[in-house]
Protein backbone atom coordinates (compact mmCIF):
# COMPACT_ATOMS: atom_id res chain seq x y z
CA UNK A 1 0.00 0.00 0.00
CA UNK A 2 1.40 3.42 -1.00
CA UNK A 3 2.12 5.85 1.82
CA UNK A 4 0.99 9.46 1.50
CA UNK A 5 3.53 12.06 2.59
CA UNK A 6 2.55 15.48 3.92
CA UNK A 7 5.22 18.20 3.91
CA UNK A 8 4.41 20.49 6.85
CA UNK A 9 5.80 23.95 6.08
CA UNK A 10 5.96 26.78 8.61
CA UNK A 11 6.46 30.36 7.46
CA UNK A 12 5.69 33.89 8.61
CA UNK A 13 4.81 37.18 6.88
CA UNK A 14 6.59 37.59 3.51
CA UNK A 15 8.15 34.14 3.94
CA UNK A 16 5.07 32.93 2.04
CA UNK A 17 6.82 34.20 -1.09
CA UNK A 18 9.60 31.62 -0.61
CA UNK A 19 7.31 28.60 -0.65
CA UNK A 20 7.41 28.39 -4.44
CA UNK A 21 11.13 27.63 -4.15
CA UNK A 22 10.67 24.46 -2.12
CA UNK A 23 7.65 22.83 -3.75
CA UNK A 24 8.26 20.26 -6.47
CA UNK A 25 6.05 19.31 -9.43
CA UNK A 26 2.91 17.50 -8.22
CA UNK A 27 3.06 13.78 -7.48
CA UNK A 28 0.20 11.64 -6.24
CA UNK A 29 1.80 10.57 -2.95
CA UNK A 30 2.93 14.03 -1.75
CA UNK A 31 0.92 16.98 -0.42
CA UNK A 32 2.00 20.24 1.20
CA UNK A 33 0.44 21.89 4.24
CA UNK A 34 1.63 25.47 4.69
CA UNK A 35 1.03 27.19 8.02
CA UNK A 36 1.38 30.91 7.29
CA UNK A 37 1.57 33.17 10.33
CA UNK A 38 1.12 36.87 9.75
CA UNK A 39 1.70 39.93 11.92
CA UNK A 40 -0.07 42.34 9.58
CA UNK A 41 -2.96 41.99 7.13
CA UNK A 42 -0.67 43.16 4.31
CA UNK A 43 1.10 39.77 4.35
CA UNK A 44 -2.02 37.70 3.71
CA UNK A 45 -1.78 37.63 -0.09
CA UNK A 46 -1.09 34.08 -1.34
CA UNK A 47 1.27 33.78 -4.36
CA UNK A 48 -0.32 32.28 -7.46
CA UNK A 49 2.46 29.69 -7.73
CA UNK A 50 1.25 27.87 -4.62
CA UNK A 51 -2.44 27.91 -5.45
CA UNK A 52 -2.45 24.22 -6.33
CA UNK A 53 -4.72 21.32 -5.41
CA UNK A 54 -1.86 19.55 -3.61
CA UNK A 55 -1.07 22.59 -1.42
CA UNK A 56 -3.18 23.63 1.58
CA UNK A 57 -2.42 27.09 3.00
CA UNK A 58 -3.66 27.83 6.51
CA UNK A 59 -3.22 31.42 7.67
CA UNK A 60 -3.10 32.25 11.39
CA UNK A 61 -2.29 35.55 13.13
CA UNK A 62 0.68 36.00 15.46
CA UNK A 63 4.14 34.50 15.76
CA UNK A 64 5.89 31.56 17.40
CA UNK A 65 7.06 28.65 15.26
CA UNK A 66 5.76 25.98 17.65
CA UNK A 67 2.24 27.35 17.25
CA UNK A 68 2.73 27.03 13.51
CA UNK A 69 4.06 23.46 13.81
CA UNK A 70 1.08 22.47 15.92
CA UNK A 71 -1.27 23.98 13.35
CA UNK A 72 0.23 21.75 10.65
CA UNK A 73 0.01 18.64 12.84
CA UNK A 74 -3.71 19.24 13.37
CA UNK A 75 -4.25 19.65 9.63
CA UNK A 76 -2.25 16.68 8.37
CA UNK A 77 -4.23 13.91 6.71
CA UNK A 78 -1.44 11.76 5.26
CA UNK A 79 0.15 8.53 6.46
CA UNK A 80 3.49 10.17 7.24
CA UNK A 81 4.62 13.78 7.56
CA UNK A 82 7.86 15.73 7.59
CA UNK A 83 8.43 19.16 9.14
CA UNK A 84 9.68 21.89 6.84
CA UNK A 85 10.62 25.59 6.72
CA UNK A 86 10.60 28.23 3.99
CA UNK A 87 14.40 28.24 3.59
CA UNK A 88 14.86 24.60 2.54
CA UNK A 89 14.64 22.65 -0.69
CA UNK A 90 13.87 19.07 -1.68
CA UNK A 91 14.33 16.47 -4.38
CA UNK A 92 12.05 13.58 -5.22
CA UNK A 93 14.86 11.31 -4.03
CA UNK A 94 14.60 12.84 -0.56
CA UNK A 95 10.84 12.25 -0.46
CA UNK A 96 11.48 8.65 -1.52
CA UNK A 97 14.04 8.28 1.30
CA UNK A 98 11.38 9.23 3.84
CA UNK A 99 8.64 7.07 2.36
CA UNK A 100 10.89 4.04 1.84
CA UNK A 101 12.24 4.27 5.40
CA UNK A 102 8.75 4.10 6.88
CA UNK A 103 7.76 1.33 4.46
CA UNK A 104 10.81 -0.73 5.43
CA UNK A 105 10.24 -0.11 9.15
CA UNK A 106 6.52 -0.72 9.78
CA UNK A 107 6.95 -0.26 13.55
CA UNK A 108 8.70 3.10 13.18
CA UNK A 109 6.77 6.08 14.56
CA UNK A 110 9.30 8.93 14.33
CA UNK A 111 12.34 9.15 12.08
CA UNK A 112 15.26 11.57 12.39
CA UNK A 113 17.34 12.10 9.25
CA UNK A 114 20.26 14.11 7.84
CA UNK A 115 20.44 17.64 6.43
CA UNK A 116 22.40 18.19 3.22
CA UNK A 117 24.02 21.54 2.46
CA UNK A 118 24.19 23.17 -0.99
CA UNK A 119 27.18 22.33 -3.16
CA UNK A 120 30.32 24.13 -2.06
CA UNK A 121 29.25 24.57 1.57
CA UNK A 122 30.57 22.59 4.58
CA UNK A 123 28.63 19.62 5.92
CA UNK A 124 25.79 20.92 8.12
CA UNK A 125 27.22 18.97 11.04
CA UNK A 126 28.79 15.58 11.71
CA UNK A 127 25.99 13.03 11.60
CA UNK A 128 26.12 9.47 12.97
CA UNK A 129 26.76 6.82 10.34
CA UNK A 130 24.62 4.08 11.86
CA UNK A 131 20.91 3.69 12.69
CA UNK A 132 20.21 4.69 16.31
CA UNK A 133 17.16 3.73 18.37
CA UNK A 134 16.46 6.35 21.05
CA UNK A 135 14.79 4.46 23.89
CA UNK A 136 15.21 6.87 26.80
CA UNK A 137 16.77 10.23 25.93
CA UNK A 138 15.98 12.28 22.86
CA UNK A 139 18.82 13.80 20.84
CA UNK A 140 19.16 17.42 19.81
CA UNK A 141 17.90 17.68 16.23
CA UNK A 142 16.60 20.26 13.82
CA UNK A 143 12.86 20.20 13.17
CA UNK A 144 13.45 19.72 9.43
CA UNK A 145 15.19 16.44 10.25
CA UNK A 146 12.02 14.97 11.76
CA UNK A 147 9.38 12.87 10.01
CA UNK A 148 6.63 10.91 11.72
CA UNK A 149 3.82 8.46 11.22
CA UNK A 150 0.67 10.54 11.61
CA UNK A 151 -1.74 8.19 13.40
CA UNK A 152 0.46 7.40 16.46
CA UNK A 153 1.30 11.07 17.00
CA UNK A 154 -2.32 12.18 16.79
CA UNK A 155 -3.52 9.23 18.87
CA UNK A 156 -1.09 10.15 21.66
CA UNK A 157 -2.02 13.85 21.32
CA UNK A 158 1.61 14.86 20.82
CA UNK A 159 2.30 18.50 19.98
CA UNK A 160 5.10 21.02 20.43
CA UNK A 161 5.43 22.88 23.72
CA UNK A 162 4.52 26.42 22.69
CA UNK A 163 6.57 27.99 25.48
CA UNK A 164 9.69 27.11 23.46
CA UNK A 165 10.93 27.84 19.96
CA UNK A 166 11.77 30.63 17.52
CA UNK A 167 9.45 33.59 17.79
CA UNK A 168 9.31 33.36 21.57
CA UNK A 169 11.23 36.07 23.38
CA UNK A 170 12.14 34.01 26.46
CA UNK A 171 12.88 30.42 25.36
CA UNK A 172 14.03 30.43 21.76
CA UNK A 173 14.93 26.77 21.22
CA UNK A 174 14.94 23.08 22.18
CA UNK A 175 11.33 22.67 21.04
CA UNK A 176 12.43 19.84 18.74
CA UNK A 177 14.20 17.90 21.47
CA UNK A 178 11.20 18.27 23.78
CA UNK A 179 8.85 17.02 21.05
CA UNK A 180 11.06 13.99 20.49
CA UNK A 181 11.31 13.34 24.24
CA UNK A 182 7.53 13.50 24.55
CA UNK A 183 7.28 10.95 21.73
CA UNK A 184 9.70 8.61 23.52
CA UNK A 185 7.91 9.05 26.86
CA UNK A 186 4.62 8.20 25.14
CA UNK A 187 6.04 4.86 23.99
CA UNK A 188 6.65 5.75 20.34
CA UNK A 189 9.53 4.19 18.41
CA UNK A 190 12.03 6.97 17.60
CA UNK A 191 15.04 6.20 15.42
CA UNK A 192 17.76 8.03 13.51
CA UNK A 193 18.61 7.02 9.94
CA UNK A 194 21.74 8.19 8.05
CA UNK A 195 19.77 9.36 5.00
CA UNK A 196 19.49 12.87 3.56
CA UNK A 197 15.96 14.24 3.33
CA UNK A 198 16.37 18.02 2.95
CA UNK A 199 18.75 20.74 1.77
CA UNK A 200 19.51 23.69 4.06
CA UNK A 201 22.35 26.25 4.01
CA UNK A 202 25.22 25.65 6.43
CA UNK A 203 24.57 28.90 8.28
CA UNK A 204 21.58 29.01 10.62
CA UNK A 205 20.15 31.32 13.26
CA UNK A 206 21.07 28.96 16.11
CA UNK A 207 24.70 28.68 15.01
CA UNK A 208 25.05 32.47 15.14
CA UNK A 209 24.16 32.70 18.85
CA UNK A 210 27.20 32.67 21.21
CA UNK A 211 27.52 29.70 23.57
CA UNK A 212 26.94 31.71 26.75
CA UNK A 213 24.36 34.08 25.34
CA UNK A 214 21.56 34.58 27.88
CA UNK A 215 19.06 33.12 25.41
CA UNK A 216 21.01 29.86 25.24
CA UNK A 217 21.37 29.73 29.02
CA UNK A 218 17.62 30.13 29.51
CA UNK A 219 16.96 27.32 27.05
CA UNK A 220 19.29 25.09 29.07
CA UNK A 221 17.32 25.80 32.25
CA UNK A 222 13.95 25.51 30.54
CA UNK A 223 14.81 22.24 28.82
CA UNK A 224 16.13 20.80 32.07
CA UNK A 225 12.93 21.77 33.89
CA UNK A 226 10.70 20.42 31.12
CA UNK A 227 12.61 17.12 31.11
CA UNK A 228 13.54 16.60 34.77
CA UNK A 229 11.14 18.74 36.80
CA UNK A 230 11.89 20.66 40.03
CA UNK A 231 15.37 19.20 40.46
CA UNK A 232 16.39 21.51 37.62
CA UNK A 233 16.29 24.42 40.10
CA UNK A 234 19.01 22.75 42.17
CA UNK A 235 20.89 21.81 39.01
CA UNK A 236 20.99 25.48 38.02
CA UNK A 237 23.25 26.08 41.01
CA UNK A 238 25.43 22.99 40.59
CA UNK A 239 25.61 23.59 36.85
CA UNK A 240 26.99 27.05 37.53
CA UNK A 241 29.63 25.55 39.82
CA UNK A 242 30.48 22.89 37.24
CA UNK A 243 30.99 25.39 34.43
CA UNK A 244 32.63 28.06 36.61
CA UNK A 245 36.14 27.76 35.06
CA UNK A 246 34.69 27.93 31.54
CA UNK A 247 32.42 30.83 32.47
CA UNK A 248 35.42 32.76 33.78
CA UNK A 249 37.42 31.83 30.68
CA UNK A 250 34.69 33.26 28.46
CA UNK A 251 34.19 36.28 30.75
CA UNK A 252 30.62 35.33 31.58
CA UNK A 253 29.39 36.48 34.97
CA UNK A 254 28.55 33.26 36.92
CA UNK A 255 25.74 35.04 38.77
CA UNK A 256 24.12 35.98 35.45
CA UNK A 257 24.50 32.40 34.21
CA UNK A 258 22.85 31.05 37.37
CA UNK A 259 20.05 33.62 37.31
CA UNK A 260 19.09 33.03 33.67
CA UNK A 261 19.13 29.26 34.06
CA UNK A 262 17.28 29.41 37.39
CA UNK A 263 14.50 31.74 36.25
CA UNK A 264 13.88 29.74 33.10
CA UNK A 265 13.52 26.56 35.16
CA UNK A 266 11.11 28.29 37.54
CA UNK A 267 9.08 29.61 34.61
CA UNK A 268 8.60 26.14 33.12
CA UNK A 269 7.79 24.50 36.43
CA UNK A 270 5.14 27.06 37.37
CA UNK A 271 3.60 27.75 33.96
CA UNK A 272 1.41 25.69 31.66
CA UNK A 273 1.88 24.90 28.00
Amino acid sequence: MALKLNVLVSTIDDGIEKIKNLILPPRLDVNYIVSHQYTDEKFKSIPIEIKRSDILVSQIPGKGVTKSRNNTIRLTKGDIAVFSDDDVSYTFEFFDNIIDTFKSNPNLDVGIFKIKTPEGQPEYKEFPKEVIHYKKKAPSAGTIQIAFRVNPVLKKNLFFDERFGAGNTFLIGSDEQIFLQDCINAGLIVKYFPEYIVIHPYESTVKSIPHYDNRRIRVTGGLDARTNGPISIIKAFFGTVKFLPDLIKHRKNPLVYFWERFRAAVYIIFSRN
